[in-house]
């Protein structure tokens, strides 16, 4: 059996119609319905998880357990490496102890490769390429030092907000992001040129007994650059300058017209990634290999798009914009197809079960669960889930979230079926939920 595995980044599950019809559950504007086709057919022909949660935040965190297949929370002391100007706990390369997926199904007989265009898997110091026979990097992402030329004169103010103080550091990125893409025209956005270069490998490697192909891209993540096709579905009329970049504002900077520019970006970015994992999937049946290959797209964190005041996502935003995510599984066979599962999920359970389906040898070191047989009989997952993202630590029960400071001991409880975008702690009224999550956290950090 052959694998394919597609990692998004930001992707919020909230942003594809089939997991949430109603449109977008943000309150900070009119819900959007995104056009997420693609998407939303795969849902039909895959195992669907409504509560997949990565046990670590942020990008590199959770693809370093996403590789491994082992948990990255609790934060282990690690030496720093030059290169990595990252501060994020668990923000560090894979270890020499490490074995990778890849090493793993390489050793067992696998062709491996990866493409991608989340550039910090490919940033110096960092080797997840390890173990693939084939990769690729795209440039251009974000702040991805590839081009150096100076922007011309007055070309950054048709991407700013007129009349707010612009620091070097506010905006050195959009600035490093369009150096990047002034002369992408013609070869098209790294997400475009990544899922391209995918469908290509597919089409040279297809012959392959079996083989691992693993695609990662930084989209749709932020700055937010769509084709205008896209942008046309959420927002034709727009006029103003193009707020790609809606970090360097705080929320109160920007009008509620502003706001949904803005949103409109991320949305448009949402349906320009579903457009080309679609074209990915045509490739797989025109090339014959729906049959013995099995199919995961994922995300390693949704994003916060204007909620608790701003467009960043810091660790205290812990919570329903910025965890859920999307996770399909499909079998070759068609097992499991459309059910939609509720039952807690870590991504680490990914792996775990990948390997169980592909049947392969046991890879060392994998504390995920196989969760395929539960799924067939419809069994429970788990009843819990305890994450890390830098010091907020989070226990998920139930509609019940509870967050741990770690550095300062500050604990709150949110019930998530009344309260849904997080905003009353209620842990004095529910002591006992508060204090029998507070011992879930304990469980897991000693």
């Amino acid at each position: 059996m052959n694998c394919i595995w597609i990692t998004t980044d930001s992707f919020r599950q909230d942003h594809i119609h089939c997991y949430r019809p109603e449109g977008t559950l943000d309150d900070t504007g009119e819900s959007i319905h995104v056009h997420t086709p693609a998407m939303d057919k795969l849902a039909t022909e895959s195992a669907l998880f409504d509560r997949m949660r990565a046990e670590s935040l942020p990008t590199i965190p959770c693809c370093r357990a996403f590789f491994t297949g082992r948990r990255i929370f609790p934060w282990r002391d690690e030496p720093s490496h030059k290169g990595i100007y990252n501060s994020h706990h668990g923000w560090h390369p894979l270890t020499q102890d490490d074995v990778t997926l890849a090493e793993h199904l390489a050793e067992q007989g696998y062709v491996t490769a990866m493409v991608a265009d989340c550039y910090h898997l490919m940033k110096p110091s960092m080797n997840f390429h390890r173990g693939f026979e084939s990769f690729h990097w795209n440039r251009g992402q974000e702040f991805d030092r590839w081009n150096s030329q100076p922007l011309p004169d007055g070309y950054l103010d048709q991407f700013l907000k007129p009349g707010i103080e612009m620091t070097p550091r506010r905006t050195r990125t959009i600035t490093q992001f369009l150096k990047n893409h002034m002369y992408l025209d013609a070869d098209g956005l790294p997400v475009e040129r990544t899922f391209r270069w995918a469908i290509q490998w597919l089409e040279r490697n297809a012959a392959h007994e079996n083989f691992y192909l693993y695609i990662d891209t930084f989209s749709p993540h932020e700055p937010w650059l769509p084709r205008p096709e896209f942008l046309d579905l959420y927002d034709p009329d727009w006029d103003g300058p193009s707020l790609i970049y809606g970090n360097m504002y705080s929320r109160a900077q920007l009008t509620d017209r502003e706001h949904h520019h803005v949103r409109a970006r991320y949305a448009a970015m949402c349906s320009t990634v579903d457009h080309w994992i679609g074209k990915l999937l045509e490739a797989v049946d025109r090339l014959g290999l729906r049959d013995d290959t099995l199919v995961i797209l994922v995300s390693d964190h949704g994003k916060i798009i204007g909620e608790f005041g701003h467009y960043v996502m810091p660790h205290q935003d812990t919570g329903l914009a910025l965890n859920p995510v999307p996770c399909f599984m499909r079998h070759p066979k068609g097992e499991n197809a459309g059910k939609r599962v509720g039952g807690w999920l870590y991504n680490i359970d990914i792996t775990a079960t990948l390997l169980a389906l592909l049947g392969v040898e046991p890879k060392p070191d994998v504390e995920g669960q196989n969760i395929w047989p539960a799924v067939t009989a419809d069994a429970e997952l788990r009843d819990h889930l305890v994450t890390g993202y830098s010091t907020t630590v989070a226990a998920w029960q139930d509609d019940w979230l509870y967050l741990l400071n770690s550095d300062t001991g500050a604990a709150a409880l949110y019930n998530l079926a009344d309260d849904i975008h997080r905003t009353t702690d209620v842990a004095d009224r529910y002591p006992s939920e508060r204090d029998a999550l507070a011992a879930r956290i304990r469980d897991v950090t000693g």
